[in-house]
């Protein structure tokens, strides 16, 4: 089995540093950016070592790649930063999946008797590969009639202009898959539409849909309502600055998690 070609092939990525320089792009994006997009935001580690923060696009199966918000920590006054703690959590976990061998490795292309070094685009092509995708998913989301068999002949396509065909016809047998970070879907409207064009799509194929009929518009709407992050975010970083929730304390760190506290 071993993984000896993988790991590899992440070693520019894997280095001794790697928590101190994904803290120092947080910081960097930060200072650079802002913080209001952060909720959208991930940060990507690729093979080639090369770490970028994005709202999405072509992501390889082992890359490293956690939400940006799970490495920082929020203070008491509002300010937002890079938490090394956090991102050294994250960089062992990721190294535990890149390192640790799976009875389905054969299957997956990543043991040594079926790794294909030609699954890995060097950064200038995948950064084109992801800009076509997400355009592709822009597209398939604002259309008036979403036609999912449509929209999966074209990310095939796209595929096909950056892979090697000796990959196989499997590639075109896939929705949303194959390590694609799916453009993220924020209000009701774009998830109805890519249900019914699923439903019709089954329909179409003769086959069984997995969507819960009982799983409406009502309950749809409720649940976006429930995590508009975008408004919800700044609104709680402006409570902060302001002092609105009274004296916290001095260690406080709003974007803990249970284990982190």
């Amino acid at each position: 089995m071993a993984r000896t070609k993988l790991i590899a092939k992440y070693a520019a990525l894997d280095t001794p540093n790697l928590a101190e320089r994904i803290h120092q792009t947080i910081t960097d994006h930060i200072a650079e950016k802002g913080i209001e997009d952060l909720p959208y935001l991930e940060v990507n580690g690729r093979w080639t070592g090369k770490l970028t923060i994005s709202d999405g696009g072509w992501r390889g199966d082992f890359d490293f790649l956690y939400p940006v918000l799970s490495m920082c920590r929020v203070d008491r006054e509002g300010n937002v930063y890079a938490d090394m703690a956090k991102i050294e959590k994250r960089v062992a976990i990721w190294r535990e999946t890149l390192h640790t061998p799976n009875e389905d490795d054969q299957y997956l292309g990543v043991c040594d008797e079926t790794f294909e070094d030609g699954n890995y685009m060097e950064d200038d092509a995948n950064d084109l590969h992801s800009a076509f995708y997400k355009s592709e998913m822009d597209a398939f989301i604002n259309s008036d009639n979403p036609d999912l068999l449509e929209h999966d002949r074209a990310l095939t396509e796209i595929d096909n202009l950056f892979r090697d065909s000796s990959i196989g016809a499997d590639s075109s047998q896939r929705n949303f898959g194959e390590g694609f970070a799916v453009e993220r879907i924020e209000n009701a409207e774009d998830l109805r539409k890519i249900m019914e064009a699923i439903e019709a799509d089954s329909a179409a194929g003769g086959g069984y849909s997995w969507i819960n009929p009982d799983f409406d518009m009502d309950n749809i709407e409720e649940m976006f309502a429930e995590g508009d992050k975008e408004q919800d975010w700044m609104q709680w970083i402006d409570d902060l600055r302001n002092g609105r929730f009274g004296e916290l304390p001095e260690d406080y760190d709003g974007l803990a998690e249970d284990e982190d506290r």
